[in-house]
């Protein structure tokens, strides 16, 4: 069980990491985010399962498809109107 908790653990880390070394593109930003969900959402499965809270994780993976949802849908349009998804097209200082 720790060796579980330890691998889930060091996957958030990794995928933290790989959040802020991939900033330039919208996609792979979205994809690094969707990683830190689901390790986020493994471990809190695990720890649920110890305190027999399990269905709490039913309102996560709602909250993780809404904002998979959002994500995408914005990833569309920065496309449709910039035609890339690369983030340093935009100034942010404009909006």
């Amino acid at each position: 069980m720790t060796n579980m908790m330890n691998m889930i653990l060091m996957l958030f880390f990794i995928s933290c990491m790989l959040f802020t070394i991939l900033y330039k593109h919208l996609l792979m930003t979205l994809m690094s985010l969707e990683i830190i969900m689901m390790t986020l959402l493994l471990y809190m499965y695990m720890y649920m399962l110890l305190i027999k809270f399990e269905y709490f994780i039913l309102f996560f993976l709602v909250m993780i498809v809404c904002e998979g949802i959002l994500g995408l849908t914005l990833l569309i349009l920065f496309i449709r109107f910039k035609g890339s998804d690369k983030l340093k097209l935009m100034n942010l200082m404009l909006w």
